[in-house]
C-alpha cells in the first residue's frame, strides 16, 4: 500500500497469498531494523546473529549451570532440550556452549532419530544434526554445519574432531508455551 496525499492509501499490487507472505516477512524484519523485501534466509541469519546473545545467556543461569554440572559428572557431552543443543567443547577449556538443533529433514520424510549414538564434529558449525535412520535403514551420522547464509563453518584440523555422545531431555525443561525461559 502506499501513502498518496494526506490520508490516502492506495494499493498498486493485486492482494495474494505471496503478498501476504511478503507482509508478514516485512513485519519480522522490520521488527530488528531490516527490510522483509530482501532475501529472506539472508535476513532471518541477520536476525540470529541479533538474538544469538540471548541463548549464550542460559549457559548463565544457576538451573542451567546445574543441569549441565550433573551430565558433565555423568560423562554426557552433549545435552538437547527444547531445540537448544549444549554442546561440551574440551578443547582449549572453551567449556559449554549453547547450539541450534536442527532435525533436518529426517524426521519430516519419515526417518528416525537414533536412540543412541554420537554426533562428529569436524567443524564449528552453530548447528547440531542429530543422528537419524533412513527409512532404507541406513545410518546418518551426527554432525555440525553452519545455515544457509551464514557461510561455511570453520573447519577443524582432523585432530581436534569433537565425537561426542547425546543425550534428548524432555521438550518442556526449557522452553515454556509461550516461548518464554523458565528458568529465566
Amino acid at each position: 500500500m502506499l501513502k498518496e496525499g494526506h490520508n490516502d492509501w492506495t494499493t498498486r499490487v493485486k492482494h495474494t497469498k505471496q503478498t501476504a507472505k511478503y507482509f508478514y516477512r516485512e513485519k519480522i524484519a522490520a521488527a530488528f531494523g531490516l527490510n522483509g523485501a530482501e532475501h529472506w534466509g539472508k535476513t532471518k541469519s541477520k536476525i540470529r546473529e541479533i538474538l544469538l546473545p540471548r541463548a549464550n545467556q542460559l549457559l548463565q543461569l544457576a538451573s542451567v549451570k546445574r543441569m549441565l554440572a550433573e551430565a558433565e559428572i555423568l560423562g554426557k557431552k552433549v545435552v538437547v532440550a527444547s531445540g537448544f543443543v549444549f554442546w561440551f567443547e574440551e578443547n582449549n577449556n572453551v567449556g559449554w556452549v549453547v547450539k541450534e538443533v536442527s532435525y533436518t529433514s529426517a524426521e519430516k520424510s519419515g526417518n528416525t532419530l537414533w536412540t543412541k549414538g554420537t554426533i562428529l564434529s569436524k567443524n564449528h558449525g552453530r548447528i547440531v544434526v542429530l543422528p537419524y535412520i533412513k527409512e532404507n535403514g541406513e545410518l546418518v551420522q551426527g554432525h555440525t554445519k553452519n545455515a544457509p547464509y551464514d557461510g561455511i563453518a570453520k573447519p577443524r584440523h582432523p585432530k581436534e574432531y569433537v565425537e561426542l555422545p547425546y543425550e534428548v531431555l524432555d521438550d518442556d525443561l526449557m522452553l515454556g508455551l509461550f516461548d518464554e525461559l523458565k528458568y529465566e
